[in-house]
């Protein structure tokens, strides 16, 4: 028996001083973090629906933009009410970082320059254009908000954006908590390349689900550095193959190892099924519905090479996919083109001021006949 109680208490203490060691590395590792930065990344929330969404009533800087949200957690907004005023046609602009407006003022993001360009109309409807984006969300995060909270705000009209080069391996990333029924369908969308830390800030890493141990900077670094590893011992397709070398796939570096032909194609498959899920709800509720096709810089950038061609071709295969599923939708390729190119995009999918105005204007100019 005292043999036992010996053996208990050294487990005892040696869990006791590896907590100890742990938390200490974590408080270390979060002050190289955060001292490394001269932004805050407090600027997100979790739910229980998506991994991430942006905090209401949110004040700050963000990629050196100052950036504020209203009560609900919109971009640029006053706080509104959720039922439409008389008069008031609301559309409610979903997207990723791109439809966010990343490095731009909300001013000037193109759900702006739709509205004001709508409203210029001679028109007695007001025009009401919400932007609901936000870092990191994707086509099955979109349709899971539109579930849960976007339909309480009464759109006449939503209009969804994708760019393919990040959406499908974003898609592919994420973990669908499905219905109790067993069915197909996402009742909640978890883990991803995007989590809430524990201490409130926005990790990068690659999430399962809202795990405790993976809210931690310890978890996020030894994650990094045992996928770079793994990946430089075993490549995986199609990022390490010279015949693949035009593959333009976003990646955050260290998630390579994840990303290998069956894992992108899943990606895929996940986009046109929530593309076309969202498509079928809004019709349930007589909302009107438009995709958005935004293609990467790479299909306008002629030193690009290989990658030109093969983001070209994620726009194609968007565009007939959209086609053979009947989804309405706006291939951009061209307004972009003639507004500018590669010119337009300050990496290598967001667009800058100039780049939104032209996206605007050419979906003031799509819907205007419609609406």
């Amino acid at each position: 028996m005292r043999k036992l109680k010996l053996y208990l208490l050294s487990a005892a203490l040696f869990l006791l001083v590896s907590l100890v060691v742990f938390w200490i590395a974590e408080l270390l590792m979060r002050h190289s973090v955060l001292s490394g930065s001269s932004e805050k990344r407090d600027h997100v929330v979790e739910t229980s629906y998506i991994p991430i969404k942006l905090k209401s009533h949110y004040q700050g800087i963000f990629w050196g933009v100052p950036f504020s949200t209203n009560q609900y957690g919109f971009r640029g907004e006053t706080d509104f009410s959720k039922t439409p005023e008389t008069g008031e046609y609301r559309i409610l602009s979903l997207g990723d970082s791109i439809g966010f407006g990343l490095g731009i003022l909300s001013s000037t993001h193109y759900s702006q320059v739709l509205e004001r360009n709508l409203n210029q109309k001679t028109s007695p409807q007001k025009f009401h254009v919400i932007n609901a984006g936000g870092q990191g969300y994707s086509p099955s995060s979109y349709y899971v908000y539109l579930k849960h909270q976007g339909l309480q705000f009464g759109p006449r009209m939503v209009i969804v954006e994708i760019e393919l080069c990040n959406d499908i391996t974003d898609e592919a990333l994420l973990h669908w908590e499905l219905q109790r029924d067993k069915s197909e369908t996402p009742r909640a969308v978890r883990g991803g390349r995007y989590i809430l830390s524990w201490d409130g800030n926005l990790l990068a890493t690659y999430s399962l689900g809202s795990y405790f141990f993976e809210k931690t900077y310890v978890y996020t670094d030894l994650l990094r550095r045992s996928l770079n590893l793994l990946y430089r011992l075993s490549p995986t397709e199609p990022f390490h193959s010279q015949s693949q070398n035009g593959v333009c796939y976003y990646n955050l570096g260290f998630d390579k190892y994840l990303l290998d032909e069956q894992r992108i194609e899943s990606g895929w498959q996940r986009t046109l099924w929530s593309l076309a899920a969202t498509h079928r709800l809004l019709e349930e509720n007589a909302i009107s519905f438009l995709l958005m096709i935004m293609p990467s810089r790479y299909v306008f950038d002629e030193d690009s090479g290989a990658w030109s061609t093969f983001a070209a071709q994620l726009v194609e295969r968007a565009v007939g996919e959209a086609q053979q599923i009947g989804l309405p939708y706006l291939d951009l390729t061209q307004a972009i083109k003639e507004g500018g190119g590669s010119r337009l995009y300050f990496d290598f999918a967001h667009l800058t001021e100039q780049g939104n105005r032209v996206v605007g204007e050419a979906l003031a100019e799509m819907l205007s006949s419609e609406l």
